[in-house]
């Protein structure tokens, strides 16, 4: 292979070698902390006994693994329907949640942590990774 033809792909490689990290390291923060969006809250608020037997599965939680998330910073416009919709539907379930809430000490301190009373928890999330997302209002 002559001189120049190596030269001519050299920068090539060159672009190839920096694209591949910074396409990994864009995957990162995804995988760090999943976004909290209205349908993770939605769909949590119509699954809560899934929810509490997946959070009482978790061996070893702590609390840099739950996240307290307001329910107002998920809503926009028509959704409010939607989620008061869902909060009545599953008002027991909701204050079934708080009493297994009350028990567990780790999302206890998370939410002591973030100001927050159990009283005011609606649904929580329990992530495949072990995470917990903790919807509050």
């Amino acid at each position: 292979m002559s001189i120049r033809r190596t030269l001519s792909i050299l920068p090539v490689v060159g672009m190839l070698a920096l694209a591949t990290p910074v396409a990994a390291s864009a995957q990162t923060p995804a995988q760090v902390a999943p976004q909290a969006t209205f349908g993770n809250l939605i769909s949590a608020l119509n699954n809560i006994s899934v929810q509490i037997n997946k959070l009482n599965a978790l061996n070893g939680l702590t609390v840099s693994q739950v996240r307290v998330v307001n329910v107002s910073d998920l809503l926009n416009g028509n959704n409010v329907t939607a989620l008061n919709n869902a909060l009545n539907k599953n008002n027991v379930q909701i204050l079934n949640l708080r009493n297994v809430l009350n028990n567990n000490e780790v999302v206890k301190n998370a939410l002591n942590n973030n100001n927050v009373s159990v009283s005011r928890v609606v649904a929580i999330d329990v992530l495949s990774g072990g995470d917990v997302v903790v919807f509050r209002r």
